[in-house]
């Protein structure tokens, strides 16, 4: 297997007779489904708008990732853009020393050099990373400034500041977690968009470092990495990226400048906001530019492994939906395809609460057939939504361990029914825990995939493939 990452597209016919297949199962399993409450069900006419709306939202979700192309450079483009300054920010809090050490290299590895790596422990327990860096700085790249600190617990966004505050010549900001791992490409694409004068942030694809660990960990990636393929890729079409992961952004340097103060000091009904720092600073874009994808960049992340560790980060992910959105709701002008998105989501958010119990406990008893085949529209759904994982290549997985990936998308949406449903309610009741809430010591590890240079952990040489033109 070639050790190298890669967007596997097909030709433009190849694009639209997928789109067009996903598009038909999609309208198919609707009509099935509408058809079969209208058959068992006394009063479904007060579900027909919602099937309406979702069929709309999921078409319109296909058709616009599947459109979505990235940016490609000309010659004098990429030559312009390798003069601005990108600096890589890396807030650290008792981060895996094995993980830290293979994000150092894989910054050290990239074609395109940042100009600056800005590493700010935030209050760590120990000084593991601290010598892990020592020991990595002696062998760094003589044309990449590399500088360490140590802030005390003062919070992930304050860390950031540090950083951000240090390098008032930057022209790009590139937010990087530490437990990410960079594919050799990421920063040359992931600035790429940045060509074009009103983008004002770049989302990076993430996918699984440790997929392969345990059944949730492959369950996980397969809907972590739709969640960018197919959810950021659609909204990119808009220029409304309502949300970055932290794990890979990009920000244009005067945005974050700009809002700096109200990203630091902000608070909700109150209290001082330590969380949602990729939300924040994704919405302050959105204010300013457009805010897009770029699938070309990408990094290779740890997923939670256990249920607890899956719950906890999910839970504060929804307290921020609910603060952020309303936040972005009161600032963002209605011109913007954001304030709209984000007023989907909350009516989503809405009719899913509403249609959910009425479908399964509802007429569930009213109906005792309407178990089995409801399930069985969930399950092929799945298929449909989940079509877009298989333009993944990557070094870590084979065709066939991809095609079982694929196979699972059922069991992946009963997992999704949980993290994305019955715990938004949980992050709704508690959307006033502000703090952090996921890791008081090292919880994911390298230790539990291969050691960097095999080909389960990015390589040097991994490579994207174009599918597209223009800024």
């Amino acid at each position: 297997m070639k050790n190298r990452f890669a967007l596997a597209c097909a030709d433009q016919t190849g694009r639209r007779r997928c789109l067009a297949f996903s598009l038909v199962s999609a309208a198919a399993l609707t009509a099935y489904a509408h058809h079969h409450l209208t058959r068992v069900v006394h009063e479904p006419s007060r579900l027909v708008a919602i099937d309406a709306f979702a069929f709309c939202w999921l078409a319109f979700t296909l058709i616009a990732a599947y459109a979505h192309r990235d940016v490609r450079l000309t010659a004098g483009q990429a030559r312009l853009m390798d003069h601005r300054r990108v600096t890589v920010v890396v807030p650290v809090f008792n981060e895996d020393p094995k993980t830290f050490r293979a994000l150092l290299e894989s910054v050290a590895r990239q074609s395109r050099l940042p100009q600056r790596l800005h590493i700010v422990d935030n209050g760590s327990t120990d000084s593991d990373c601290r010598s892990v860096f020592d020991d990595w700085v002696r062998t760094a790249p003589a044309g990449l400034e590399a500088r360490y600190d140590a802030t005390g617990r003062v919070g992930k966004r304050r860390a950031q500041a540090v950083a951000f505050d240090a390098d008032p010549e930057a022209d790009i900001f590139c937010t990087l977690d530490s437990d990410t791992v960079l594919d050799p490409h990421a920063i040359r694409e992931g600035i790429a968009p940045f060509s074009r004068a009103d983008t004002t942030s770049v989302a990076g694809l993430l996918v699984g470092l440790n997929h392969a660990q345990n059944l949730l960990t492959r369950l996980v990636d397969l809907s972590y990495v739709l969640s960018f393929l197919n959810g950021r890729s659609s909204t990119s079409r808009l220029g409304s990226v309502v949300v970055n992961c932290g794990g890979l952004a990009f920000y244009r340097a005067d945005v974050v400048r700009k809002y700096q103060h109200a990203y630091v000091a902000q608070t909700v009904c109150g209290r001082p906001v330590c969380t949602g720092d990729d939300r924040m600073l994704t919405g302050y874009s959105l204010l300013e530019g457009r805010t897009v994808i770029q699938e070309g960049s990408v990094a290779y992340t740890l997923l939670p492994d256990n249920l607890s560790h899956l719950t906890r980060q999910r839970v504060r992910w929804w307290r921020s939906f609910f603060w952020g959105g309303a936040w972005l709701i009161r600032t963002c002008p209605l011109s913007k395809p954001g304030w709209w998105l984000v007023m989907w989501q909350f009516a989503c958010f809405v009719l899913n609460s509403y249609a959910l119990p009425v479908v399964v406990i509802v007429h569930t008893s009213e109906a005792g057939g309407l178990v089995l085949p409801f399930l069985g529209y969930l399950a092929l759904l799945s298929y449909v939504r989940s079509m877009r994982y298989l333009i993944v290549r990557r070094p870590d997985q084979t065709r066939v361990q991809q095609l079982t990936a694929f196979a699972m998308a059922p069991i992946a949406t009963l997992v999704n029914l949980y993290v994305c449903t019955a715990l938004q309610y949980v992050g709704l009741a508690t959307f006033l825990k502000t703090g952090w809430s996921t890791r008081q010591t090292v919880e994911v590890s390298l230790g539990a995939v291969p050691e960097p240079g095999t080909r389960a952990v990015p390589g040097a040489r991994f490579r994207t493939r174009r599918q597209g033109v223009g800024t």
